[in-house]
């Protein structure tokens, strides 16, 4: 199917569903370039400029990467979030399935550091290791007061946390989190199973209540190879002085 010019749909945004929906399809796969702007001007019978467009946007989203005196080539899926959510709804909504690996799972007196957030004799500590395909892509370190999930196993914990707690009558309304790029130890080496040194995404997160309640703190690192955080700033109604 070409690219239908009388459509209401923009010709620049055809096509880059066209490309899209080739790399999906595997026509081009991770790491392999694709056609050139002639190539994909002439086959779609569209301006170099509508061709610029669409491969721009791929490229923001980082579907695309262009390598100058090479052309552009596909990007290895990256996992993309916005807005709250856990890292299985992050996954699903980006097409993938999340393997979870237990790795740390114990009661303990809630540490001194946390008894002001966690105002609660007991927490659970859980240390997660999330996969998707063959690949660790973030390990996840959370503590919860007991009295919010009363009974939990490991096998409870492979699935969402977020869906977990929601059975039990919580829901998140709003998180706190502080984000901070760090380097790559042999802890983190060693978790994540990589021997190179690649980036890493730390962010520590303290989840809320719509009454305020701290349900679980979070500090959650990311392979910054494999995944994306988007962030969204909006400013508050009223002059700024």
């Amino acid at each position: 199917m070409g690219i239908d010019k009388d459509s209401p749909i923009p010709v620049y945004y055809q096509l880059k569903e066209k490309i899209k929906k080739k790399i999906n399809n595997e026509v081009w796969k991770v790491g392999q370039c694709i056609d050139s702007e002639r190539e994909l001007s002439d086959h779609y019978q569209v301006s170099r400029m509508t061709v610029r467009q669409a491969l721009g946007e791929l490229v923001q989203e980082g579907i695309l990467v262009r390598e100058k005196g090479k052309g552009t080539f596909v990007c290895e899926p990256r996992v993309k979030q916005r807005d709250i959510m856990s890292f299985s709804e992050i996954a699903k909504r980006n097409g993938f399935e999340v393997k979870t690996k237990v790795l740390e799972f114990y009661k303990m007196k809630t540490p001194e550091y946390l008894s002001d957030i966690l105002p609660f004799e007991y927490v659970y500590h859980i240390r997660r290791l999330r996969k998707i395909k063959d690949d660790n892509i973030a390990v996840e370190t959370v503590n919860i007061p007991c009295d919010y999930c009363g009974y939990i196993d490991e096998d409870l914990l492979k699935g969402s946390l977020y869906k977990l707690l929601n059975e039990y009558g919580y829901i998140i309304d709003h998180s706190e989190s502080y984000i901070q790029a760090i380097l790559i130890d042999g802890e983190y080496k060693r978790m994540l199973d990589i021997k190179e040194d690649i980036p890493l995404l730390k962010i520590y997160s303290e989840n809320f209540t719509e009454d305020g309640k701290v349900l679980f703190t979070e500090e959650s690192v990311y392979r910054g190879d494999k995944y994306l955080l988007e962030v969204n700033i909006f400013r508050r109604e009223g002059k700024i002085k």
